[in-house]
C-alpha cells in the first residue's frame, strides 16, 4: 500500500511540475517553442483548394519570433518567407502578407489572452478585440481557444486562436454566401507528441513500485527463519488396576 501511496505522489508532484512550465511559458509571449510548426488547408466554399500553408518556428524568444512561412500545392511552392516579428510591436512593418492566406501576424498571437483583451492583427486589421472563449476540436484534439468576430470593408472575420500557445486554428472570412476557411490540419503544438510526458510518468510510477516491492520481496528472502518448534517429551501415563481383596 505504502508503494501504490509513494508512486501515486512522485506522478502528482511531476505532473504539477509540468503544469507550472506551461503556465511560465504562457506569460513569456507566444506560447511556442524554437522547432515548432503548424500546417493549414484552404478551403473555398467548404471545397478544399489544394493549397496547403506551413508555419514553422525558427526561434522563439520571448514576444520575439522568428518564422518560416511557406505555401505551397502538391506541385510547386507558391511562397516562402522568412521574417523575424515582435508580437509586442504595433508596427504594422513588424508584418507581411500570405494571401489567401491572411498575413502573418494573423498566424500567432501572445498566449494567455482573455475576453476583452486586445491583440493586433498586423496589415489590415490593427488592433481588434477578443471577442469570447470556447472548446472546439483541432487538429485531433480538444482545445480551449479564443476568438474574434467583426467587419471590415465588407467581409466578416471569424478568427480562433488556441489559448495555450496564441497559433490560429481557424479563420474564417466571408462575404455573402463566398466563404474562405483556413483551417489547421496539423501540428507538433499538441496531441500525441504533447501528452508523451504522461506515460514517462506512468512509467516511473510503475518502475518504482515494482522495486520498492522487489526490495521488499528480498528483504523477507534474506530474513532469518523461525526456529522449528520443539518437540515435547511424550509424558508418562500410568494406570491403576484394582487389587483383589
Amino acid at each position: 500500500m505504502k508503494t501504490v501511496q509513494a508512486s501515486v505522489m512522485i506522478v502528482a508532484l511531476l505532473f504539477a511540475l509540468s503544469l507550472s512550465g506551461v503556465s511560465a511559458s504562457t506569460n513569456l509571449g507566444f506560447g511556442g517553442k524554437s522547432g515548432d510548426w503548424t500546417e493549414y488547408s484552404l478551403e473555398n466554399g467548404l471545397v478544399p483548394s489544394g493549397e496547403m500553408l506551413r508555419m514553422e518556428f525558427l526561434n522563439v524568444a520571448g514576444t520575439n519570433v522568428t518564422v518560416n512561412a511557406t505555401a505551397y500545392t502538391t506541385t510547386f511552392t507558391e511562397i516562402s518567407e522568412i521574417k523575424s516579428i515582435d508580437l509586442a510591436s504595433n508596427d504594422s512593418q513588424n508584418d507581411f502578407p500570405l494571401e489567401p492566406w491572411f498575413n502573418a501576424r494573423v498566424y500567432f498571437i501572445p498566449a494567455g489572452l482573455n475576453v476583452s483583451d486586445s491583440v493586433y492583427l498586423g496589415q489590415g486589421f490593427g488592433a481588434i478585440n477578443i471577442t469570447g472563449d470556447t472548446t472546439r476540436s483541432y487538429a485531433g484534439a480538444d482545445r480551449e481557444v479564443i476568438y474574434a468576430n467583426f467587419s471590415q470593408q465588407e467581409y466578416n472575420y471569424v478568427f480562433y486562436w488556441d489559448k495555450q500557445t496564441g497559433v490560429l486554428t481557424e479563420g474564417i472570412r466571408s462575404l455573402g454566401a463566398g466563404v474562405t476557411d483556413v483551417l489547421i490540419s496539423e501540428t507538433s503544438m499538441w496531441g500525441w507528441i504533447v501528452i508523451w510526458w504522461i506515460w514517462i510518468l506512468v512509467a516511473i510510477a510503475i518502475a518504482l513500485g515494482i522495486l520498492t516491492s522487489r526490495k521488499s520481496v528480498m528483504k523477507k528472502l534474506r530474513r532469518k527463519p523461525d526456529a522449528p518448534p520443539t518437540k515435547t517429551k511424550p509424558t508418562a501415563s500410568f494406570h491403576f488396576s484394582k487389587g483383589k481383596s
